[in-house]
């Protein structure tokens, strides 16, 4: 539970304030709908283990609203954004006989026999798993027509899901995968982040789509006049605002094509160092990228300076309205200033003189009280020796030790993030199997500071650029897998370090990472800015 439950829950009534200062949407497009009737394997039923049929209708309807995200929302440049949705209109029913083997998928003949059932409408039906679909085990199967470019003409169609699926993480993904198989859709191969891969990886929330898999995901619907809409979308088919208000949800704001709750993911956005354009295990990152953090949809905003200068360590003062970095050199470190729209570095406030030493990560810790006297920067220090050191922001030249960290290699703890709310300090590493850490930062010294993987699996990245939002009240992670050619952005609570959904996104080189809050635009900002500061007065016991 949060040390200050009062501040949290007047965190989320302010925020909720400044997210509806946002203009509603004029227009937006009409929304494909996908309507499927639901049946779950009888076998799957299972009350004694907590899996009745309301367990699974519960977990079809988040594999849903997942799977809209991926195919509504942007996940980076590559993507096109696509205003159709998946739905169901009926209860969830159970089909076959206790026995009959169709809960486990193992041959073209069972294929056949789900086909032949043959319930009006499209159909989506739960098994255990599948070992066998056109030859080939998989976590899902669907029927897939030709492309004719008619909507609406035979709606009826089935796909296949699974409970491994389930498990794993991925039902979300399979089931607009399989769904875009019944639209005509077949495997590609070109980027990692596109929802047909041939292969769904753990974490695989890719929703990428070219402009003609989005015309005949549109065109597969069944319902050709939904009466929604993608509020977030305009009719040109382009991302409103990040900031924008929307009647999706109860005081929603979009967030990269999709309407969130203005007290979430979607009321934060995402600045990092990155190398874009980088497939690879290393690069520069020396170029900013803003990303929208609740479907992750990414821009890349330019080159930190003419010069090419790379930013390490990254943090934003959200009670001053700053965004500090770091940029390392061969004698010192600098400690800038960035800008929050374009990520230029607009000053350079102070250096610190640590020589071959460098600045890896860096956070923001507010204090205790409303005086600028007890704001820290927090920063791990790599080299020599690898030691945890407090700068102060109003005069950033000396970095006072706090404790050393002896856990390593020190330079693989990429990301630090400051939780304001609960007084912690957080570290990501590629360290499994978790790669989340706590800093016990309020004793050290003495030193070494004590250190402990948290509970959350899954957690762990390379490059794992990490920060903390006290709108959202989350931590946001950043880093790269599979060699580095997988670029990954989750969301993850701070109490319990659940991270449901991981997006897999066109990919790039992350390194440091800061969160902000949206609304985007100037008077957003300074709003949320000027509440935000408020809160951390009344957090700290000050008027």
């Amino acid at each position: 539970m949060s040390r200050f439950p009062r501040l949290a829950a007047t965190l989320a009534t302010a925020c909720a304030a400044f997210g509806a200062m946002a203009p509603e949407t004029a227009t937006a497009q009409d929304v494909d709908l996908h309507t499927l009737r639901w049946f779950v394997h009888v076998d799957l039923i299972d009350a004694g283990a907590g899996r009745d049929l309301a367990f699974w209708e519960a977990a079809i309807d988040q594999a849903t609203t997942t799977g809209n995200k991926l195919l509504e929302g942007g996940q980076g440049p590559f993507d096109n954004i696509c205003c159709t949705r998946m739905n169901r209109t009926v209860s969830v029913a159970t089909f076959g006989t206790p026995g009959d083997g169709l809960d486990i998928i193992d041959s073209a003949a069972e294929t056949a026999a789900i086909d032949a059932l043959a319930v009006p409408s499209s159909n989506a039906y739960l098994v255990d798993s599948i070992t066998n679909c056109g030859g080939s085990p998989a976590v899902g199967c669907a029927e897939t027509p030709f492309c004719d470019g008619n909507g609406n003409d035979d709606p009826n169609r089935w796909l296949i899901v699974t409970v491994d699926s389930f498990e794993s993480g991925t039902l979300g993904t399979v089931l607009a995968h399989e769904r875009g198989h019944n639209a005509c859709l077949n495997h590609v191969a070109a980027n990692a982040c596109q929802i047909m891969q041939a292969t769904v990886t753990n974490p695989g929330l890719g929703g990428c789509f070219t402009a003609s898999e989005c015309t005949n995901m549109q065109a597969g619907r069944t319902t050709t006049s939904s009466g929604l809409t993608c509020g977030c979308h305009t009719l040109a088919g382009a991302n409103e605002p990040d900031g924008t208000a929307c009647t999706d949800v109860a005081s929603g704001v979009c967030s990269g094509g999709v309407c969130g709750v203005s007290t979430g993911d979607a009321a934060v956005q995402l600045i990092t160092s990155a190398a874009t354009g980088s497939a690879s295990s290393s690069g520069t990152t020396d170029d900013a990228v803003r990303i929208s953090a609740l479907p992750a949809d990414w821009t890349e905003l330019g080159p930190f300076a003419a010069t090419s200068e790379e930013i390490k360590g990254m943090a934003y003062a959200f009670d001053s309205d700053v965004l500090y970095g770091v940029v390392p050199t061969a004698a010192d470190d600098a400690i800038v200033t960035l800008d929050k729209t374009t990520g230029a570095i607009l000053a350079t406030v102070g250096a610190i003189a640590n020589g071959a030493d460098e600045i890896t990560s860096m956070a923001y810790d507010p204090g205790a009280t409303s005086a600028t006297t007890d704001d820290r920067l927090i920063v791990l220090e790599v080299g020599g020796s690898s030691e945890f050191r407090s700068i102060d922001p109003a005069s950033p030249s000396t970095a006072t030790f706090l404790g050393s960290l002896l856990v390593g290699p020190a330079t693989e703890f990429r990301g630090l993030a400051y939780d304001s709310i609960q007084d912690k300090l957080f570290m990501s590493s590629n360290f499994g199997p978790d790669g989340l850490w706590e800093v016990d930062i309020a004793n050290c010294p003495p030193s070494p500071c004590n250190i402990a993987q948290v509970s959350g699996a899954g957690l762990f990245r390379a490059q794992a650029g990490l920060a903390y939002s006290p709108v959202s009240g989350r931590l946001y992670m950043v880093g790269t897998g599979f060699g580095g050619t997988r670029t990954f952005v989750q969301s993850i609570d701070t109490t319990t370090f659940a991270s449901p959904e991981v997006y897999n996104v066109d990919p790039f080189f992350p390194g440091a990472l800061a969160a902000l809050p949206e609304p985007s635009t100037a008077s957003g900002v300074l709003a949320g800015a000027g509440l935000l500061l408020a809160l951390a007065r009344r957090r700290r016991g000050t008027p």
